[in-house]
């Protein structure tokens, strides 16, 4: 997979945006969940800077859109190319080129982040992967951290199902898809997983730890959309587990 990245390297921001302009599979969404995974980074309410992991930071173009003073980062990327390119943009980040299909790397041990940015990489991984790397996740989240994990995702296997259906053009890929229902199932009974679908197979996860969870008051919702009904969370089932 490195290799096919580092292939693309100084295309890949431009293959992006085609998809975004076009709005065409995969990437249509990409940009708006950059831009709720940098508004959530924004409101940061902490007096300092918020600490970043960033996994599979590729070229890094999402801190165009956070303001620097707004963050500390680390990120973490097995494409050579990619890192260049994101080293280019932020010169003040802590970049590791590393495999995670080897899971994290030993440099990173015992730190903590307030926010884990996963964008765009699950695809590559199958669900026991995603799973497992969840739940070791929650080791290096600071009080109130949060795992930010935007995505192809479907809100369920159902859905997934229909959108190949009437899509099968798209069914080419050799991806891993997967959904809000599956990872909120089979993630470990700390977390609270909530989720916003962005169109018909993209979505942003967000997980936290079940008694940090900031959405757990129905107004903090209003600020991601209007439409607040396309939120799902796991919130309904682990309280009632929890009588």
């Amino acid at each position: 997979m490195n290799k096919l990245y580092d292939s693309i390297a100084r295309q890949y921001d431009q293959l992006v945006k085609d998809d975004i302009e076009n709005q065409t599979f995969p990437f249509a969404a990409y940009g708006d969940i950059q831009d709720m995974i940098a508004s959530y980074v924004f409101d940061n309410q902490e007096p300092r800077k918020a600490r970043i992991l960033d996994l599979g930071i590729g070229t890094a173009s999402l801190y165009e859109k956070i303001m620097p003073q707004k963050y500390s980062l680390t990120g973490i990327d097995s494409s050579t190319k990619m890192l260049e390119l994101a080293k280019l943009r932020l010169p003040d980040a802590i970049l590791y080129d590393y495999d995670l299909q080897n899971g994290l790397p030993e440099e990173i041990k015992g730190e903590k982040y307030d926010f884990i940015i996963i964008n765009y990489v699950f695809l590559h991984f199958d669900q026991n992967y995603v799973i497992n790397m969840i739940n070791q996740l929650g080791s290096y989240l600071a009080p109130t951290g949060k795992i930010l994990i935007g995505d192809i995702l479907f809100c369920d296997y159902g859905s997934q199902k229909l959108y190949f259906e009437n899509h099968p053009e798209n069914n080419g890929y050799n991806y891993f898809y997967h959904s809000f229902e599956d990872i909120a199932a089979k993630t470990d009974d700390i977390y609270d997983v909530s989720f916003m679908e962005i169109n018909e197979y993209s979505g942003l996860l967000i997980i936290e730890k079940y008694y940090e969870s900031s959405l757990h008051f129905e107004e903090t919702l209003v600020k991601y959309k209007s439409n607040t009904e396309k939120w799902k969370s796991s919130q309904s089932r682990k309280k009632e587990s929890k009588r």
